[in-house]
């Protein structure tokens, strides 16, 4: 009796195993033979191929609202210095492709996000006088056109124009800001051109250039800033307090910037050319005010003196408030137009036939012009 239960329990046992193996093998029959086909293009389509998608770069905005050409100096300074903020954030399209590389459908998608917006204090009309101001001078020297100008606004430390051409200038020859790839960039000649500012001895002598910042970059918002050079009294104490001036060496904008100390009463601004970063919608992402980086400690006799200097009227063919160096020309002026006040600084590299002053002079002349012209021409 216990052996026939036994067999029989044993037999249950083999049709269940045969069952489910031939289950099985019929299920290895249907995937290879009848679902074959579409399971082998299922797998050729699984692979991914992942495409990226380049963001619209962010614009670099004039004053006035038009774009600042990437061409000029200004320009690619800024894109330079802003490139993090005007990149903007690529996007990714993930495609199925399958073994011979060909695109089978999309999977998903994550667009771009446009860079920011750039928006200046750069105003293009004052921009192009300064350039048109240095050439005309060239032309009547009878030199090709060079130098730099600098406009700066006196009470913000906003630039209104920078023109000029140094070259090609490197980081490694002048310091370019850290994390900032500047390559051989050309740099403008109002930040590297470095020279002695000759008969300005009472705002570059020793004793006086290191409370109007000289020696060292104003920190403005561009790449390849020139930091000029003071002499130090405990390496000269055998000279005079102001016999050392030659010694010192300035760029346009240090100068624009101390006498725009003189003219604000005494407060030395890091310069900007950026005044905001706007998203792509219209949001402000960023306010740019230039930030102050000192405060100028001279007598009150010095300070008026160079205020005079600045806004006296000029006389017929001679410069407004000029410095001649040793082969070098600098003319300076102080310029109000409309709500805006502002410091000129002219510098070429000769001397003679009123070189500076004669830019100097189209400047102080034109700026106020361009304020009162309501057509914005």
């Amino acid at each position: 009796m216990r052996r026939g239960v036994h067999r029989g329990r044993v037999a249950l046992l083999a049709v269940v195993v045969s069952s489910m193996m031939l289950s099985v093998l019929g299920r290895l029959w249907h995937l290879q033979i009848v679902d074959g086909a579409y399971y082998a293009r299922a797998a050729a389509d699984s692979r991914v191929r992942t495409v990226p998608l380049p963001a619209p770069a962010g614009r670099v905005l004039a004053a006035d609202g038009r774009p600042l050409g990437s061409g000029a100096l200004v320009g690619l300074g800024l894109e330079t210095w802003y490139r993090a903020e005007l990149a903007g954030r690529a996007g990714v399209r993930k495609l199925a492709v399958d073994s011979r590389g060909t695109v089978t459908g999309v999977l998903g998608e994550s667009g771009p996000r446009p860079g920011n917006t750039l928006t200046t204090s750069i105003d293009p009309r004052i921009q192009r006088l300064a350039e048109q101001a240095l050439a005309s001078g060239a032309a009547k020297a009878g030199r090709a056109p060079a130098g730099a100008v600098v406009v700066l606004e006196a009470s913000t430390g906003r630039v209104a124009a920078l023109a000029g051409h140094a070259g090609q200038e490197t980081a490694a020859r002048h310091g370019g800001a850290a994390g900032v790839d500047t390559g051989a960039l050309p740099a403008s000649g109002a930040l590297v051109a470095r020279r002695p500012p000759g008969s300005a001895r009472a705002i570059t002598s020793p004793a006086a250039a290191t409370a109007f910042g000289f020696g060292r970059r104003t920190g403005i918002d561009l790449p390849n800033e020139a930091a000029g050079s003071v002499p130090d009294p405990a390496r000269h104490p055998e000279r005079e307090p102001a016999s050392g001036a030659d010694d010192v060496l300035v760029t346009p904008l240090q100068l624009a910037r101390a006498y725009a100390a003189a003219v604000n009463g005494g407060t030395l601004f890091s310069p900007r050319l950026a005044t905001g970063l706007v998203r792509p919608d219209g949001t402000v992402a960023h306010a740019v005010v230039p930030p102050v980086d000192g405060h100028v400690t001279v007598s009150p006799e010095t300070m008026r003196g160079l205020r005079h200097a600045l806004s006296s009227s000029p006389s017929p063919g001679r410069t407004l408030h000029a410095y001649g160096g040793s082969g070098t020309s600098w003319s300076a002026c102080y310029v109000a137009a409309g709500p805006s006040r502002y410091v000129v600084v002219v510098v070429v590299p000769w001397s003679g036939r009123d070189a500076a002053g004669t830019a100097a002079r189209a400047l102080r002349e034109g700026i106020p012009r361009l304020a009162s012209d309501p057509s914005g021409t």
